[in-house]
Parts: structure tokens; C-alpha cells; sequence
């Protein structure tokens, strides 16, 4: 009894300087990013003057943003976009979610799966493919429509609502996650019930389904508003050509430009976390009281498709156009640009035009594949740092008891209000101060990562560590087993799925980032999203083109061997 009571005794106090230690480190990664922008926003003096330090606040940049129109406009812009873009992604979300979750459309499978497959391709690439489909300049399909029609220019991407087409499809994907899982676990009896008496399908739908599904469809159009709201490549690509600035656009601006304004990129940054912040306290309390929607009980609950009869074949038609807009044209319009000669000013070549030189002016050059290897390291360990930070922070949630531990929780969680350009602008102002030597290497990279992706792989870990018994850690301690040990070798082996899934999530997020990386990026550390920005203001189409698809070819490489071995080591074993 002596004997465990020491193992306990040495076992808490161990647990409580690691405690300590994983607070000091979420306040270094999530408290200060916050106080960092809202210090700069009450300072006139720029980062790395002595007077920014000095105590002594003014609201003059405030003052300034209120009173200059740019930011009134930027206001107005954001929200519209925001909410069109975000009515748009829910519309489509929505309709693939149901076709492929709730009816009985031949290839619905296929369907789900080529929608997911879309979240591997980054978002800078489906911009600069839909710039390519309908820029009045270079568009393909205004190439196409003038050779037929004599007409110029159909389409013009550069505008507000080119923005909103291009944003709300590449959501699409997301909204379709967001809502699929509510449909899936649906009690198919009430719409059962519905068309018994004599409700079409799409009446029971708009009276029926969608009223069970509220609370997942309020959170889908929140979180699908606040990705808007932080979104960064459309605004940048399209937006900043078109004249339409948005807070994320501005933030950059002001951040790159010279001369540089840090406090209008710090109120503009303000404005951004007070969107965000409001908007996830809706969320959370949305999701607070989606149990009054609970349908499913361990009463014969089966999971039935709707039979549409004939009317399948119109929604398969309708669903594989809507993927292939989603999926398969930027893929193909991309692989098609990396074959255009060099000189090529037009999308229209024929086809014995086609050639491989962007390629292999791509292997020639000796530097073209230093960003895809940057990229390859900060998705891997980036991946990997999160998910063992947070598991320690689940283990220390759900599995002690320790005072304080519920503090790791909202930390590690509350860095999901600072979107990307904010949380960028935040760390580059940061170690502008700080004499550590991380500006312009993968470290201030890697570092900005951590605290952008741990809430989302804190969800991945926390489901799956509630479901491990505490009387594993108990036969540990009574074995005499170190709690350090015991976290590597019971807790982490059980907790393979949810690590590995959320593994898998950072890996794919963390290559596929432009906003942070910009923000942060210098000549040694760029990685393949700012390349391709690069090569998009250098008017290099094709070489972008050659080198987007490397890029989408060392994604798939990656997930390829990610889920073999999420096969190997989590499918298997839950089996």
C-alpha cells in the first residue's frame, strides 16, 4: 500500500508539472497571438520600435479605420461575400448530402467519394483553375464562346459574383461533410410516415427532413460563414484584381506594401477576430441544444434510402455535374495549361501544340523543387507535433483530475477564433520583437500551424480518448508502470484511429496552406502554395500550371500512403 501510494504521490506531481508545462506552451501559442494584435492595434509605432513596447494606449487607428470609406467598404464586402458564398456552398452541400446519404441515385458511392476527394487539392489551385476557365483575357471558355457565338468575354471571373461562384464551389465539399453526418444518422420513419400520406418526396423534404436536420444546418451555415469570413485566396486572387477588398485582403496589404501600415492591419485584424468570436458563440450554443432534435433511439432504428423512381436518374445527372465542377474540371484544366507551350498567350492550342518543356523546365531548374520538399516537411511535422500535443491535452482533460486541466481545453480550442491572416500578422510581429532566430526558416511556419490546426485535431483525439477506460491507467500504476509510459505505450496504441485520422487532416490542411505561409514566407522557407502565387504574379500560367499538378501529384503520393497505412494500423484494429 506504501508502494502505490508513492507510485500516486510521484505519478500526481509529474502530472502536474506537465500540466504546467502544456499551459506555458498553449499561452506562447494561442494567448499571445491574441494580445499581440490587439497591443499593435493600440499602438501608433510599428513592431520592433522601442515606443511599441512602452505602456501607453491610444485608439487612433480606430479612429483612423472608422473614418476612411476603404473600411466601411471593406465591412460591407466581407459580410455580402461571406453570406452569398456561404448560401451558394449550403445550397450545393446540401443537395449532394441528400442525394448520396437519403435517396436511392445510382452511383451516390461515387458521388461522396469524388466530393471528399476535392478537400486534397489546394484551394489556390482551384482559383487559379477557374481564372483559367472564365478570365475575359485567358478564359477557356470564353475562348470556346467567342469562336462560336463572335461574342468577347461571356464571363468575367474578376468581379464580385465571380468571386462568390468560385468560393462557393470550392465549399461545396465542406458543406457536404458538415451535413451528410446528420442525414445519415436520420430516422427514416417520420419521412416514411410523410409520403404515406401523401406527401411528395420534396415536400417531406422541406417539411420533414430539413426541420430534423436544424441544428446541423445551423452549424453548417456558421462554420461555413466564418471559413468565408477568414477565406483568403479567392479575396486575394480574384478580389484584388477586381477592386472588391475584404478584411483578409486588407490585413495583407497593409502588412506588404510599402510603406507598411501595421495599425489599419491591426484594426482590420481586430474587426476579424470580433466577426469570429461572435460567430462561434452562436455555434456553441447552437450545439448545446441539438439534443431536442434526437431521432435515432436503440428502437429499431434502420437507415432506409428514399426511392425516387425515375426522377433518380435527373439527380445522378445533376449530382456527377456538380462533382465535376467541384473536382474533375479544375483538375483537367490545370493538367491541360501544363502541356501549353511556353509562349502561348491563349488557352485554345491545338493539339499537336502540346508539350511537355514546363515540366521539364520545372526538373531543370535546380531550385523548383525545394518549396515541395519545405511543404512535405511542415505537413508531416506539423501533422505530427499537433497530434502529440494533443493527446496529452485530451489525456489530461478526460483522464485526471488534476485542478486546472480544463484550462488546456478552452486554450487549445480558442485559437479556432484567429483566422489565418490574423493569426500570420500575429506571429510576424511577434518574433519581429523576440530575438529568436525563426524569421525566414519553416520554424515560424511549423510554429503558426500548431495553433491553427490544434482545435480541429483536438476533436479527432477527445472522442476517441473518452472511450478508453480509466481502469487501463489503474493496472499501469499498480504494475508500477511511469504515467510517461503508460501514455505511450496503452494510451496512444488505443487512440490510433482518432490519431490518425486527425493526423491525416493536418498533413493534408498544413501542405495545401497559403495564408500562413505567405504572410510568414522569405526566399529559404517558401513552400509550393507561395510558389504558385509567385508564378501567378509573374503571369507564368503554364509553369504554374506544371507546377500545381506536381504538387497535386505529391499530395496524392502522401494520402496515398496515409491511408494505407490508416488501413494498416486503425481499420484494421477496430475491426
Amino acid at each position: 500500500m506504501r508502494r502505490l501510494a508513492a507510485l500516486r504521490h510521484g505519478l500526481a506531481n509529474w502530472r502536474t508539472v506537465s500540466l504546467c508545462l502544456l499551459i506555458v506552451l498553449l499561452i506562447y501559442q494561442v494567448i499571445i497571438p491574441f494580445l499581440m494584435i490587439t497591443w499593435a492595434s493600440l499602438k501608433t509605432a510599428r513592431p520592433g520600435d522601442a515606443a511599441f513596447m512602452e505602456w501607453g494606449f491610444t485608439l487612433a487607428n480606430y479612429v483612423r479605420a472608422w473614418a476612411d470609406a476603404a473600411f466601411i467598404e471593406a465591412t460591407i464586402n466581407t459580410l455580402w461575400f461571406s453570406l452569398t458564398s456561404t448560401v451558394m456552398a449550403f445550397a450545393g452541400g446540401l443537395f449532394l448530402s441528400w442525394v448520396v446519404d437519403r435517396t436511392n441515385t445510382p452511383f451516390a458511392r461515387f458521388i461522396g467519394m469524388m466530393t471528399l476527394a476535392r478537400i486534397i487539392i489546394p484551394g489556390v489551385l482551384i482559383t487559379v483553375s477557374w481564372i483559367l476557365l472564365i478570365s475575359p483575357n485567358i478564359g477557356m471558355i470564353n475562348a470556346v464562346l467567342e469562336w462560336l457565338t463572335g461574342i468577347k468575354a461571356v464571363f468575367n471571373v474578376y468581379t464580385f459574383w465571380g468571386m462568390v461562384w468560385v468560393h462557393g464551389i470550392e465549399m461545396i465539399p465542406l458543406a457536404y461533410l458538415l451535413i451528410s453526418s446528420a442525414f445519415q444518422a436520420m430516422d427514416p420513419r417520420l419521412e416514411e410516415a410523410s409520403t404515406m400520406t401523401g406527401a411528395g418526396t420534396f415536400r417531406t423534404l422541406r417539411r420533414i427532413s430539413l426541420p430534423l436536420i436544424a441544428p446541423a444546418i445551423g452549424a453548417a451555415l456558421l462554420l461555413l460563414f466564418i471559413s468565408t469570413v477568414e477565406t483568403f485566396e479567392v479575396p486575394l486572387l480574384i478580389g484584388g484584381r477586381a477592386d472588391v477588398r475584404v478584411y483578409t485582403t486588407e490585413v495583407f496589404f497593409n502588412t506588404a506594401r510599402v510603406p507598411t501600415d501595421w495599425g489599419l492591419a491591426s484594426t482590420y485584424s481586430m474587426a476579424l477576430l470580433l466577426i469570429s468570436v461572435v460567430l462561434l458563440y452562436f455555434y456553441f450554443r447552437l450545439l448545446r441544444h441539438g439534443e431536442r432534435y434526437q431521432t435515432v433511439t436503440g428502437k429499431d432504428y434502420k437507415p432506409r434510402r428514399i426511392d425516387l423512381g425515375p426522377w433518380k436518374y435527373v439527380t445522378c445527372v445533376a449530382s456527377l455535374l456538380l462533382v465535376f465542377m467541384i473536382t474533375g474540371l479544375p483538375f483537367l484544366i490545370m493538367l491541360y495549361a501544363s502541356l501549353l507551350p511556353e509562349d502561348s498567350v491563349s488557352m485554345i492550342e491545338p493539339l499537336e501544340m502540346l508539350t511537355l518543356e514546363n515540366f521539364q523546365a520545372l526538373f531543370n531548374e535546380q531550385d523548383a523543387f525545394d518549396p515541395l520538399w519545405n511543404s512535405t516537411l511542415l505537413g508531416l511535422g506539423s501533422a505530427t507535433a499537433v497530434m502529440l500535443v494533443v493527446s496529452a491535452i485530451a489525456y489530461y482533460v478526460h483522464k485526471t483530475r488534476i485542478p486546472g486541466r480544463k484550462i488546456l481545453d478552452f486554450l487549445a480550442f480558442a485559437s479556432i477564433a484567429l483566422p489565418s491572416v490574423v493569426l500570420g500578422t500575429a506571429f510576424l510581429w511577434f518574433y519581429l520583437l523576440v530575438p529568436l532566430p525563426v524569421l525566414g526558416t519553416l520554424w515560424i511556419i511549423g510554429l503558426a500551424y500548431l495553433t491553427k490546426f490544434m482545435p480541429f485535431a483536438l476533436r479527432f483525439v477527445s472522442s476517441s480518448m473518452q472511450q478508453i477506460h480509466v481502469e487501463l491507467e489503474e493496472a499501469a500504476q499498480v504494475a508500477g508502470v511511469p504515467w510517461w509510459k503508460n501514455f505511450f505505450r496503452i494510451f496512444l496504441p488505443l487512440l490510433k484511429p482518432g490519431l490518425l485520422a486527425g493526423w491525416f487532416w493536418v498533413m493534408v490542411h498544413a501542405f495545401r496552406e497559403l495564408t500562413i505561409a505567405l504572410m510568414l514566407s522569405r526566399a529559404d522557407n517558401k513552400t509550393a502554395a507561395v510558389v504558385i502565387y509567385d508564378l501567378w504574379e509573374n503571369g507564368s500560367f503554364q509553369a504554374l500550371s506544371a507546377f500545381g499538378v506536381m504538387m497535386f501529384t505529391v499530395l496524392i503520393v502522401l494520402v496515398t500512403i496515409s491511408h494505407a497505412i490508416s488501413r494498416r494500423y486503425g481499420i484494421e484494429e477496430q475491426t
